[in-house]
């Protein structure tokens, strides 16, 4: 349920020129605290029909909110709170950790593009790509 969170295309996150690692990730923190609607996601591996259903229901209303290392999750079939961690970031792109309220780690890369985050998740069941719009 959290990769319902991010759901748009591999990145490579390296060190940004002229600005240090923990200055770029301190400005991809900055630029990430918000509230962002979930828009796509296409998973890798088709859902099964309960998984789907979860999925339809959530894009176009899924809220997603970072601030200072904490997120909430608010939708028609979720209701979540956990952490996150930007691990590195360069320019427009940035990879990160977040963690569900269990403490799971789920990792992402993504790129801000305009008023769109596009990200994509590799852990199953919600491997795949999507994109976030700031709101």
């Amino acid at each position: 349920m959290v990769a319902c969170s991010f759901l748009a295309a591999p990145l490579a996150v390296g060190c940004g020129g002229g600005q240090t690692q923990a200055g770029s990730v301190a400005s991809a923190n900055q630029r990430l605290s918000a509230s962002w609607r979930l828009q796509s996601f296409a998973p890798v591996v088709s859902l099964d029909l309960p998984l789907q259903g979860v999925l339809a229901a959530e894009v176009g209303t899924l809220i997603v909110t970072f601030n200072q290392g904490q997120f909430t999750a608010v939708g028609p079939g979720v209701n979540m709170t956990g952490r996150y961690e930007v691990k590195s970031a360069a320019g427009d792109q940035m990879s990160l950790m977040v963690y569900d309220p269990q403490g799971v780690a789920h990792y992402f890369t993504a790129q801000f593009a305009g008023n769109l985050l596009h990200f994509e998740s590799t852990d199953k069941p919600w491997a795949g790509y999507g994109a976030l719009e700031h709101v």
